[in-house]
């Protein structure tokens, strides 16, 4: 219904135009309106439309190309380009030429690309042109009383004649500018430049918009804008010798400007300065690419930042290695953050959230019908990355079967989606983490060696919380803001007796189990005080740990105090994981490690 309409309304401003317009499919006219029958002399329109296109051209255009050449390259780059403007001479069945404005526009009209073509008689506003130069003469008055500054040279720049206004603004009198070079008023730094520039117009070649200064009686310079270039003067049909300048002073405009421009300058320094101030005060700890969520000043911390911004430029594999809870995750998103991928997603899956049944579905996708339950077909994360990034969180606990996939990826870059045996080529770039030590992991096959190599391209060692103590006051302050926006509190002081706590603990959960800590502190607070509570960690080891040797031994007690203290509840607001700031897949693997049962 849309498209009736559209081809009614065509119709409607089809038949009423002025303009004369025909249809053409190919090179045959299929209708006209009735200002083209009128326009080609015609009786009807059906006497119009036995003709050819040829048959209303004469046989040569003025550049001397025969007619039908050039319609055929004219129709061609419609089609090409949607539409094409030009002038054309047609003619009559009585055999008048005449000029006309031709555009010609392709449109779907009827169910196919046809050529709109739009006709307008421009013989009477040919006429007036050549009116205009062979009266030009005529218009001295209009030259010398004119606000914009005329002045008319010959071909050597001699200025054979000068407005008024001219004068005015140079403050010389008529006999002291004619018969003098124009460059003689341009300032010495100009001339050569402006010098180069007429003898483009000397030769009729367009000139852009141009400032130019020159040069008072009284010594001081005046700026001139010549916006659309001088133009050559015509003697009937012939170019005379003599060019007509036409410019307007912009002296006043310009300083106006140039005071703007420093205004502007002055207070863009000073927005400048306030913001790099605001920016000193409240981010100091941040470094050059402002990774926003990664909080804290030690040297260890800015040591990984440079190393993020050293391999974000490239397109390299990158392992992340640190405990849980130690921000592997942000570090992985600064990399790509800053890295040419940056437009494109940065997609994460974690191998030991999924189980291992259903992860390499998540991985490489798979076809409708490629197992029980494959109900439709699915993209894999690897195909949602390309060229962007993925982030393998955990790729020690990924399967060994898989292992030999991901190589694969990793030195080919393709695979097969399960079910389809199609292979698919994607650019990704690869970041993977693991708070595993996969060289051990590698001694007991549980980590394919050859893998590891093509992951460890450029590993990145995030430290512990326990090795960047310096940090804490001010994940501290980063976590009680966020907290305090989230919850409604106003916390305003930290007494040292709670910083001193939070210094002392040895945070085996890393900064997660700081932000959880925080979290709970805020809830509980009434006033603007932290209020330490009972969530704080104490000073002291965990009870039973004074004589314990390793730092195996002492998250061993830890855990199992907090256990105790959740009745063996791992998972829930309530449970050890997420008291202890853990995954809770992460958590079940730490007890199986350090050989924890209830």
């Amino acid at each position: 219904m849309k498209n009736e309409g559209k081809e009614s309304t065509f119709r409607l401003l089809f038949e009423h135009s002025d303009d004369a317009m025909l249809l053409l499919d190919g090179y045959v006219f299929i209708d006209c309106n009735p200002a083209a029958v009128k326009m080609f002399g015609c009786s009807d329109k059906k006497q119009l439309l036995s003709l050819r296109p040829a048959d209303i051209s004469p046989e040569k255009q003025p550049d001397g190309r025969l007619s039908h050449e050039q319609e055929k390259e004219c129709i061609t780059k419609a089609i090409e380009q949607g539409s094409n403007s030009f002038e054309w001479l047609h003619q009559r069945i009585n055999g008048d030429v005449f000029p006309v404005d031709v555009l010609l526009t392709s449109v779907h009209l009827q169910g196919k690309e046809i050529i709109h073509v739009t006709l307008r008689d421009i013989a009477e506003r040919k006429k007036a042109e050549q009116a205009l130069r062979d009266s030009e003469k005529k218009y001295k008055f209009l030259f010398e009383k004119s606000t914009v500054l005329n002045c008319i040279t010959d071909m050597n720049g001699i200025i054979t004649e000068i407005n008024s206004k001219f004068l005015e603004v140079l403050g010389y009198s008529k006999n002291e500018v004619i018969g003098r070079n124009i460059m003689d008023f341009v300032v010495a730094e100009q001339r050569e430049k402006a010098a180069a520039q007429l003898a483009k117009d000397f030769k009729g070649e367009k000139s852009p918009e141009m400032d130019v200064d020159m040069l008072a009686k009284d010594g001081s310079s005046r700026t001139i804008l010549c916006s659309r270039g001088p133009a050559l003067l015509y003697d009937g049909d012939a170019p005379a010798d003599f060019l007509l300048i036409t410019v307007i002073d912009i002296t006043d405009r310009k300083r106006a400007e140039d005071a703007l421009k420093m205004a502007l300058s002055e207070v863009e320094k000073l927005k400048n300065r306030l913001e790099d101030e605001n920016l000193y005060l409240q981010n100091e700890i941040k470094l050059t690419h402002n990774f926003e969520e990664i909080i804290g000043k030690s040297e260890a911390l800015k040591n990984i930042l440079g190393k993020v911004e050293q391999v974000a430029a490239t397109d390299s594999t990158v392992l992340i290695l640190g405990e849980t809870g130690t921000g592997k995750e942000l570090i992985s998103r600064a990399v790509h953050n800053i890295s040419g991928r940056c437009d494109r997603p940065l997609v994460k899956i974690n191998c030991a959230a999924l189980p291992a049944n259903i992860i390499e579905s998540d991985l490489f996708g798979h076809e409708k019908g490629a197992f029980t339950g494959a109900y439709t077909r699915k993209i894999g994360r690897f195909e949602l990355a390309d060229r962007g990034t993925i982030f393998l969180d955990e790729i020690g606990e990924l399967p060994v079967d898989l292992q030999v996939k991901l190589l694969r990826v990793l030195q080919d870059g393709e695979f097969e989606r399960l079910g389809n045996p199609h292979t698919i080529k994607v650019d990704v770039r690869i970041i993977a983490a693991t708070n595993r030590d996969l060289e051990k992991a590698i001694k007991n096959s549980t980590f394919r060696e050859d893998l590891y190599y093509r992951l460890n391209v450029f590993p990145i060692k995030v430290p512990s919380l326990r090795d960047r103590k310096e940090d804490i006051p001010f994940l501290a302050n980063h976590f009680i803001k966020k907290f305090c926006k989230k919850i409604g509190r106003k916390i305003e002081i930290i007494p040292q007796k709670v910083m001193d706590g939070l210094l002392t603990y040895d945070w085996p959960g890393n900064i997660r189990e700081l932000e959880n800590i925080i979290e709970r502190a805020v809830i509980v607070c009434q006033g603007k005080r932290l209020e330490a509570g009972d969530w704080l960690p104490q000073k002291s080891m965990p009870a039973g740990t004074q004589n314990l040797t390793t730092l195996e031994e002492i998250e061993k007690a830890h855990i199992l105090k907090v256990l105790e203290s959740t009745r063996w509840q791992v998972s829930g607001e309530k449970g050890a994981a997420k008291i202890l700031g853990l995954n809770q897949n992460t958590l079940v693997s730490r007890l199986k490690k350090l050989n924890i049962r209830r």
